[in-house]
């Protein structure tokens, strides 16, 4: 009996959720946000909305996570909470990497835009939105979709296709997985030779 397409997608979707429920490090929810700039105009801020606009090849770094962009908006939506709204360049895709709860384990993404939600802890990329989970510094699986959605407290993925922007593309999702090796198996105990205890005849 063969499956069903959208039988197989769900099952890959659903190995996918398994591998990212520990994406973020749960210590970098509790660290500050640092963004940094070294363009001409280092920021603007509007005091009412109380929004903050760097330009000019810009980070965000808060504990293990790091984001990199052409542009960032940082926006305070409560005493202490923060928002951040990356954007890439033409040609430049803005960039996330942040190291899991697991060891040796980290995830990249880039998209034209990420917006990142610290205090519900939610990342959203979008635009030509790419992931990858690394483990021990070799890509292990990765999707590519118009948009994905992170939302850590739910431990859900969602990816969004889009329309088809031109030849060669098709606004799929695009999910790959790779195995993990399997554990060796111990090797066999030495055999020993069992005396008789009595004499050869």
């Amino acid at each position: 009996m063969t499956s069903h397409p959208l039988f197989r997608a769900l099952l890959a979707s659903a190995a996918l959720l398994a591998t990212a429920a520990a994406w973020a490090e749960k210590a970098d929810r509790n660290k500050p946000m640092v963004v940094e700039s070294d363009g001409k105009q280092a920021a603007s801020v509007d005091l009412k909305t109380k929004t903050t606009l760097i330009k000019g090849n810009v980070s965000v770094t808060q504990g293990s996570l790091l984001i990199k962009a052409d542009r960032i908006e940082v926006r305070e939506e409560a005493p202490g909470r923060f928002v951040a709204r990356a954007v890439g360049q033409a040609g430049e895709a803005a960039s996330f990497r942040q190291r899991r709860d697991r060891p040796d384990e980290v995830v990249e993404a880039e998209a034209d835009r990420i917006d990142y939600d610290g205090g519900n802890e939610r990342v959203r990329f979008v635009g030509s939105a790419k992931l990858r989970v690394l483990r021990a510094g070799k890509v292990s699986d990765e999707a590519s979709a118009d948009t994905i959605t992170y939302d850590q407290r739910a431990d859900t993925i969602v990816f969004e296709g889009g329309a088809a922007t031109g030849p060669g593309t098709t606004g799929k999702a695009r999910l790959v997985f790779t195995p993990r090796a399997a554990e060796p198996e111990p090797a066999p105990a030495p055999a020993t030779n069992r005396s008789s205890g009595g004499d050869a005849r």
